[in-house]
């Protein structure tokens, strides 16, 4: 399972939406929130937002997106084969 860190506001790249599994994780970070709003393709993989995120920037979650909290995060991320930051 690889978890892919998404922190910028827009949509990411094709590239990276192509390379994603059903066994992989996609986390909204930071400004990446903000993304909620946007016109999400169907993913296959589980979409997580951090809590603590969401709520510094007043944000609700929306479906399909599922919120999670700091110690589940670093769980995941030492559940990963890959953890990545992926770059604009």
């Amino acid at each position: 399972m690889k978890l892919v860190h998404w922190i910028y506001p827009e949509l990411p790249s094709q590239t990276l939406l192509a390379q994603l599994q059903p066994q992989d994780v996609l986390l909204l970070r930071q400004d990446g929130c903000y993304g909620l709003a946007l016109p999400w393709p169907e993913l296959p993989c589980r979409l997580l937002v951090l809590t603590t995120d969401l709520h510094a920037r007043g944000l609700s979650l929306r479906t399909p997106w599922q919120a999670i909290d700091d110690t589940s995060w670093v769980e995941l991320a030492a559940q990963a084969s890959q953890v990545v930051l992926w770059p604009k």
